[in-house]
């Protein structure tokens, strides 16, 4: 992971990319295509019970998660993306029986997946998508309600298949400022509660870099058919941790992150995370690495847009105080008119050509035109007087 990070930091200024962040509620164009390899621990500090009583480990006891996933999301329209996973888990602890330490482990696929993701209509700066997950989970725990149990094989996790459903939402400023909420029901397998899950999350996404934090989140339902007698849940060896054969469980994790954008379609993400409180649960630290391929028609026709031809040019002469709106020196005697997309660039003669924002025109008179601004691109480069807008009269 350091040598991935400091290759990251010593690339050249033409290997970075602008796809440091995606919203979680941004879909691909159709025929866009995302792939994502990522690896994430947890280590378990300690274990909660069904009624928010901590309990710590003892001395020698442990408990550590370590999963590998791969997604794949397509575009199959504009507003509309299917996908598919695999993820594999390994886990190890430590735990005594009676006045022995066993230690145990247990390694294989954890689940096959598949979501969608449906985008409504922009309203503004803001997006709002309908989700769904399906996580088909292929193995069966072992039962240790029998003589002489093998107590070295954990528990893989939970049995059954998960389903869920949601809603999302995100706004995003001219800043590149993100702010996403997204919640919604599951049942995450068999015998357990069903549940409502949640995120916030807050991202300021520079041109090569975006830190954020959010939280995740889960509240119980409260229906399991084990809370008023939890003894006759499955008898599974879960070691020393909590995460499994839960009753009602509930969790508060914090997070923050970092992502580096690179060769304009790759990007890592960096997570680490805290379970703080919760209930049938484990409190512990997370964290996670991902490695990112977006494949989008809208970004590639952003990165063609840099070369196409343009019919019209004109200069930036004024902006407003809250850098939404821009005048140019052109009007309607150069053929401008209100309607007409605008690209503006910082140009500097010696082969700089960069690409800073893009925008409409409301508003034309004879010789200057107002166009109000629709997206920015390029968060290094300062919005001023003296960019060069380019217009296409197709």
């Amino acid at each position: 992971m350091n040598l991935l990070f400091l290759l990251l930091l010593l690339g050249t200024s033409s290997v970075w990319g602008q796809t440091s962040y995606v919203p979680p509620t941004k879909v691909l164009k159709e025929r866009g295509s995302q792939l994502s390899f990522g690896v994430d621990s947890f280590t378990t500090s300690s274990v909660v019970d069904k009624d928010g009583k901590k309990v710590k480990l003892s001395d020698g006891e442990n408990f550590g998660r370590y999963q590998g996933e791969v997604n794949g999301l397509f575009g199959l329209t504009d507003s509309f993306n299917a996908g598919i996973g695999v993820r594999f888990r390994h886990q190890t602890s430590t735990f005594l029986s009676g006045t022995e330490n066993i230690n145990a482990k247990a390694t294989g696929v954890q689940s096959i997946s598949g979501r969608f993701l449906f985008a409504f209509d922009p309203v503004s700066k803001t997006q709002f998508t309908f989700e769904g997950l399906f996580r088909y989970a292929p193995y069966t725990n072992e039962d240790i309600d029998t003589p002489n149990p093998d107590l070295t094989k954990l528990a893989l996790g939970d049995e059954g298949n998960e389903y869920s459903l949601g809603l999302g939402v995100t706004h995003s400023t001219l800043a590149n400022n993100h702010y996403t909420l997204r919640g919604g029901w599951r049942r995450p397998g068999n015998d357990l509660s069903t549940e409502l899950f949640w995120n916030g999350e807050v991202a300021l996404q520079f041109r090569y870099v975006t830190p954020l934090a959010g939280v995740d989140g889960v509240t119980s339902l409260k229906n399991s058919i084990y809370e008023n007698d939890p003894a006759e849940r499955p008898k599974w060896n879960t070691g020393a941790t909590g995460l499994y054969n839960s009753i009602n469980r509930e969790y508060i994790a914090p997070y923050v992150g970092l992502n580096l954008g690179f060769a304009q379609v790759w990007r890592v993400e960096f997570k680490a995370s805290q379970v703080i409180s919760g209930r049938s649960t484990d409190l512990g630290t997370g964290f996670g690495l991902t490695l990112v391929r977006r494949l989008d028609e809208s970004e590639e026709k952003l990165v063609d847009s840099q070369f196409k031809t343009y019919d019209l040019e004109a200069t930036v002469t004024k902006i407003s105080d809250k850098k939404t709106y821009v005048v140019i020196d052109k009007g309607l005697s150069d053929d401008i008119e209100k309607g007409m997309k605008f690209d503006f660039y910082e140009f500097d003669y010696v082969g700089g050509n960069t690409l800073v924002a893009r925008g409409v025109v409301i508003k034309a008179s004879a010789d200057k035109a107002i166009v109000k601004l629709t997206h920015r691109f390029n968060m290094a480069r300062e919005l001023k007087e003296g960019l060069v807008g380019r217009a296409s009269l197709k």
